[in-house]
Parts: C-alpha cells; structure tokens; sequence
C-alpha cells in the first residue's frame, strides 16, 4: 500500500494525486495541481482533468497535458471564467494514462463565493485620552459570512481604504459587537477611521466609519482596488464614482467652439477691364482725344 497526503492507493502502475484548491475563494483562476506516480516509466503519460459545479455534468478541462517520464511528473490544469462564474461549489478531478493503465483521481471541491458579508453596523469613535481612540462596530447578521473586520485610519477625512492605511484585522464573526482601542503616533493631530467586515473568501463589504470622511475601497477583495465612494456612517452604501467624460453632440462629436472653415473662392479673379468713358476714366478719355486731334491739326497747317 502506497498513502499520498492521508489518500491511500493500491499497489499498480500509476498513481496520481490531485490538489484542493484553497476554499472558499472568489477567484475564477485556479490551478489544479495533479502530481503523477509512474512505476512503468512509461515515456509519455496523459493527464486529463475534469470539472463540474456540483449536480451537474462532468466537462473536460482543456485539453490533455503530457507528463514526460524522467522530468516534471507534475500536471496543472487551469481554471477560468467559462467554467466558474456562479456561486456554489465545483469539482475536480483527474484520469491518467499511460498507454497500458489508467488512474482516475479522488474528487476535490471548491466553494466559489463573490457575494461577500454585510456591512458592520453601530459605528461609534471615542477619546478617552488624547493620544487613544476607540472605535465601536457591530457586525452584521449575515448568517456567518463575516470573518474578519479591518480598520483603516487616516488623518485626512478623505483616504482609500486599503493597505497603506490599514492598521488592524480582528478575527470576528457574525452578529458581534467589536471594539478596538488605538495609540495614535501624533497625539495632537485629528484621526479619521473606516471599518470593513470580510469573509473567508476575502470578499469585502462596505464601509462604515466617521460621518465626515470619504473613503474609496476595493468593492470586492483586498488588494484589488476598485473605485467605489463610500460616505461613511451611511451603512455602508456603495456609491460609484461618477466620471465626468467628455460632452457629446447626437453624432459624438466633442462639443466645443465652432471652428470657421477656411473660406472657398468662388472662382479664379479677373481684374476689371478699364472703361474710359464710364465713371472717373472719363477725363482721361476726353483728354487724349483733345490731344490727337490737336496733333492732326498741327500737320494739316503744316501741309498748307
């Protein structure tokens, strides 16, 4: 008898083990490790994996991967999207063959969960000295979703709920009143607070905290952050952050200031042909034909 991580094998051929995936999570990528055992040596061994949510039809998990004997024994089957996307429970499992034998794997599950816990509620901040706060929540009746509360501080009333202002996780569960008590390193300076539930899944809720501060939070998990204003105080309503775009006119154009075209000739110029008996060419013409005549004038007295 063979025992791989508390699953025990008859003695033959080909072995091979599956990993659980971490659960419960809300991730839809998920690598599915199958480790293979080959006593033949057999030079190429097949690994199919397969998936289902749970009740229904088993599905093939992308193609077969090739385990080449003598090097990596190790399969990983890649989870996505198209086959976890609802919340509930998915199943796993691996065949493999080695030309001659065929093992098919123990089932594992997943618990796939993107609907997170409710928002604590029953805020509430003190100062029972000048350098201690102490902030008062109540979790929500979320029919045990709730693990964990995170508390956020910042000395500006507007701040991101994340990391870089995170100071302390309680492990808490539903339905609980909770408290935390804070030193803060200024003692003269104003802090603001913000308080968010999580479950197993690390799914976020909203944000409860000091009425006059704004705080942007990831709207699912830690680590991820997703814009989403939430006034705190309000129980932890979502309120999306209104991006402002550029205006449109009805066929998209940006609206603006009209821009003048550059101007069309109406067609290529010809200058006037001069007039000399209309409008002030007139003088002129009479002049010259003074002037000629007194020209025929002179030679006819000159003939005579």
């Amino acid at each position: 008898m063979l025992a791989l991580t508390g699953q025990v094998f008859a003695a033959s051929a080909l072995y091979a083990r599956i990993s659980a995936p971490q659960s419960p999570t809300n991730q839809t990528d998920l690598s599915i490790n199958v480790v293979v055992l080959n006593q033949n040596q057999a030079p190429v061994i097949s690994v199919q994996c397969y998936w289902r949510k749970s009740g229904g039809s088993w599905n093939a998990l992308g193609s077969a991967i090739n385990v080449i004997a003598g090097g990596n024994n190790t399969a990983n089957c890649q989870t996505g999207s198209n086959e976890i996307h609802d919340d509930g429970t998915y199943e796993f499992y691996a065949s493999v063959n080695d030309g001659a034998n065929t093992f098919n794997t123990q089932t594992v599950s997943v618990n796939f969960t993107r609907s997170g816990p409710g928002t604590p509620t029953n805020y509430g901040k003190d100062k029972p000295s000048s350098c201690t706060y102490q902030i008062k929540f109540k979790t929500a009746d979320d029919g045990g979703k709730t693990a964990k509360v995170e508390i956020y501080r910042s000395t500006n009333t507007a701040f991101v709920a994340d990391g870089s202002t995170k100071i302390a996780t309680i492990g808490i569960g539903s339905n609980q009143d909770g408290s935390y008590n804070d030193n803060v390193p200024d003692c003269n300076a104003n802090y603001y607070y913000a308080v968010r539930a999580f479950d197993s899944a690390g799914n976020g809720s909203g944000v409860v905290g000091d009425s006059e501060t704004k705080t942007v939070v990831s709207t699912t998990t830690t680590g991820t952050a997703q814009p989403g204003a939430i006034p705190a105080g309000t129980g932890g309503n979502i309120l999306g952050v209104e991006t402002a775009g550029a205006p449109t006119g009805p066929s998209g154009a940006i609206l603006g200031e009209e821009a003048s075209g550059s101007p069309t000739p109406a067609g290529a110029y010809t200058p006037p042909t001069p007039n000399l008996f209309t409008g002030k060419n007139l003088g002129w013409g009479a002049l010259g034909i003074a002037g000629i005549l007194l020209v025929v004038w002179l030679l006819r007295k000159k003939q005579d």
